[in-house]
C-alpha cells in the first residue's frame, strides 16, 4: 500500500502516532490533582 502525504502528517508523530503515552496521561493527572485541589478549596462559592 502506497502512503500518500498529508498536511497534517508531521504532526502525528512519536506517541500520538502510536497512540496516547499512558506515563505521561498518569503525570497530568497528577499534577491536575495538585493544582485543581487547592484552587477548588479557595474558590469562595456564590449563592
Amino acid at each position: 500500500m502506497m502512503k500518500q502525504e498529508q498536511w497534517w502528517d508531521h504532526m502525528f508523530t512519536g506517541n500520538l502516532e502510536m497512540g496516547l503515552n499512558r506515563e505521561r496521561i498518569t503525570e497530568l493527572e497528577e499534577e491536575n490533582f495538585l493544582y485543581f485541589s487547592e484552587a477548588e478549596e479557595s474558590v469562595p462559592q456564590e449563592q
